[in-house]
């Protein structure tokens, strides 16, 4: 059995929604923080980053960066087709986009909502979070413009790549507005969303 570590709204949505939709046998932990917002040092034990999620798998190992965690999950069950296989030529965009999510609008959020982490002088967090929030809006509209008809990022299936890519488009800090403005971004998370095993999970963190 896995274990996924994690909190409500944070990386580790995507990863519970995977393992829901794929069926894969598993149990989830919610990390809890001490009073001054860290990690329970038996926490630290698994993830010395002290960031949520962790993926304990069933040999005991353990593996960290929920994009990663997608990309293990969908692959460890090919029967639920979350993923294109490795010979199929949409395994090459699929994997472009995991991975864009993770590294662009991913740390855009990031910045956007812990700004005071990202300098040694608090004074700055405020640029940083206006920063962030400019390239968050140019990290949506580049995947708006590259995504295709869609309604998901390969075609009319649904892959491990959009729940990734829901979740944080649920973290803009105006969904209703990024909605509005790139439509196509509004179906593939609705389409998601509209999942029965995935609403469940969003309903549990919170989610839109």
């Amino acid at each position: 059995m896995l274990t996924l570590y994690g909190r409500p709204n944070s990386g580790s949505a995507a990863v519970e929604a995977l393992l829901a939709v794929s069926g894969i046998d598993h149990t989830i932990v919610d990390v809890p923080r001490n009073a001054d917002k860290s990690a329970p040092d038996w926490y630290l034990v698994l993830s010395p980053r002290s960031e949520v999620p962790t993926l304990r798998l069933s040999d005991g190992s353990v593996m960290t960066e929920s994009a990663a965690m997608m990309i293990y999950l969908a692959d460890l069950v090919p029967e639920a087709v979350m993923a294109p296989m490795p010979s199929a030529p949409e395994r090459a965009r699929y994997l472009r986009w995991m991975v864009y999510f993770a590294v662009a609008p991913y740390t855009s959020d990031l910045r956007m909502f812990y700004s005071e982490r990202f300098s040694t002088d608090v004074g700055h967090a405020p640029a940083i979070k206006a920063k962030a929030v400019i390239d968050l809006a140019r990290d949506f509209a580049i995947f708006d413009a590259q995504m295709g008809e869609g309604p998901f990022i390969l075609g009319a299936r649904m892959s491990a790549a959009d729940i990734y890519a829901a979740m944080i488009l649920g973290w803009s800090d105006d969904v209703p507005g990024l909605f509005a403005k790139h439509p196509k971004l509004k179906r593939l998370y609705d389409g998601v969303a509209a999942h029965p095993a995935i609403r469940k999970v969003w309903d549990r963190n919170e989610m839109l």
